[in-house]
């Protein structure tokens, strides 16, 4: 059922949301290979600064693109009043939003597999050493991992306002406020969900630990967010 559910979800996606993932990808990776070329290629990390000019990036990007998914996805079926029919379905409601998030998590997976192809064409272009896999991979997927929590919260808001406005405010909000966040020194502020792209980076100590607490509040907000929207009533 919820495979159907979310075939039935691929069938609806707009254009834009399949082209989002490519824009992602290429805005990070050029904005990426231009300030290295630019500004870091001539420093000690050499090739390898590019890794700390992503870091810089990655949650801005990935933030941006999961607010734009959302609100996209959710005002579809609030300009064409299909709310109520949608969830006349005999399905689970919970399901419908959990479909939604799902499609919003494979979609920025694309984004990550194209960064990681982009990354490397630069690379291979700048440089003759071997690729670093590990760090390749592991950058930009464990960004994806951490955005969980905010896949969720921009989803529930989305769907809750019919206007998207306010969602749209809130995640440019939390996207240009994610480039510094974890930079602070307070555990209070770097427990906010706008944090946890930038704290998993392999560049930080301690990033598995701020996965394993994305994952988990991921899950729990998910959970929350699907009964919330099942609750509702959609006129």
């Amino acid at each position: 059922m919820m495979l159907e559910l979310m075939r039935a979800e691929g069938l609806k996606l707009k254009r834009l949301c399949r082209w989002i993932p490519g824009i992602q990808g290429m805005i990070l990776i050029s904005m990426t290979a231009l300030e290295w070329y630019l500004y870091f290629r001539q420093g000690p990390g050499g090739i390898y600064a590019g890794f700390a000019v992503m870091y810089m990036f990655l949650s801005f990007v990935f933030l941006l693109g999961i607010t734009l998914l959302a609100s996209i996805m959710a005002g579809t079926e609030h300009e064409t009043k299909a709310w109520k029919q949608l969830l006349a379905m005999p399905v689970p409601k919970g399901s419908v939003y959990l479909a939604k998030l799902a499609w919003i998590f494979i979609l920025q997976l694309c984004a990550v597999i194209i960064t990681i192809i982009g990354m490397c064409v630069v690379w291979i272009l700048y440089s003759n050493e071997p690729i670093p896999w590990g760090m390749m991979i592991l950058q930009p997927l464990f960004a994806w991992l951490s955005t969980l929590p905010m896949m969720a919260i921009q989803l529930w808001l989305s769907t809750l306002f019919s206007n998207q406005a306010l969602p749209l405010a809130l995640g440019i909000f939390g996207s240009i406020s994610s480039l510094f966040l974890a930079r602070s020194d307070s555990f209070m502020i770097k427990i906010l969900p706008w944090s946890y792209p930038a704290l998993s980076s392999p560049l930080i100590p301690g990033h598995m630990q701020w996965i394993a607490i994305s994952i988990g509040i991921g899950m729990m907000v998910s959970v929350l967010g699907a009964l919330l929207f099942a609750r509702r009533e959609y006129g």
